[in-house]
């Protein structure tokens, strides 16, 4: 008797045992299906998820076309900067050959122009010492 009541005990408690665990497994799947949609509209949720995917994608290839459309637009600008650049050097060294000349001519006038006072003065002192001027 004292055998059939411990077996009697050890079932009970083994059944509650077991009857707790399934409704442990049960709320822990129930969590976990709950927790990523899972009993939910599966096909729904994927679509939603795709969707908002799709749109951050166009929203960052929009950024990405603005910024190429943005450094295209600087490399024009840099271009026709360096362009301009050029020309300024260009222009820069026909000034400097056009200094160099204007330079030279200043130098040929101010040497002829020392020669012709040298020759002035020879000329007005020419009467006083010239023995047929002074006839």
């Amino acid at each position: 008797l004292n055998i059939q009541s411990s077996l009697s005990l050890f079932q009970a408690d083994a059944k509650r045992k077991i009857t707790e665990e399934e409704d442990n497994f049960t709320r822990e799947v129930t969590e976990f299906n709950n927790e990523y949609g899972l009993t939910s509209n599966r096909e729904l949720l994927i679509k939603k998820k795709v969707k908002t995917e799709i749109n951050d994608l166009d929203n960052e290839a929009t950024l990405l076309k603005n910024e190429m459309e943005s450094m295209e637009h600087k490399n024009v600008q840099l271009n026709a900067l360096q362009l301009q650049k050029n020309e300024l050097k260009q222009d820069l060294f026909t000034l400097q050959s056009e200094l160099k000349d204007l330079e030279k001519v200043i130098r040929e006038a101010e040497r002829m122009t020392k020669d012709l006072e040298a020759e002035k003065v020879q000329v007005t002192e020419k009467p006083q010492t010239d023995p047929e001027c002074l006839r």
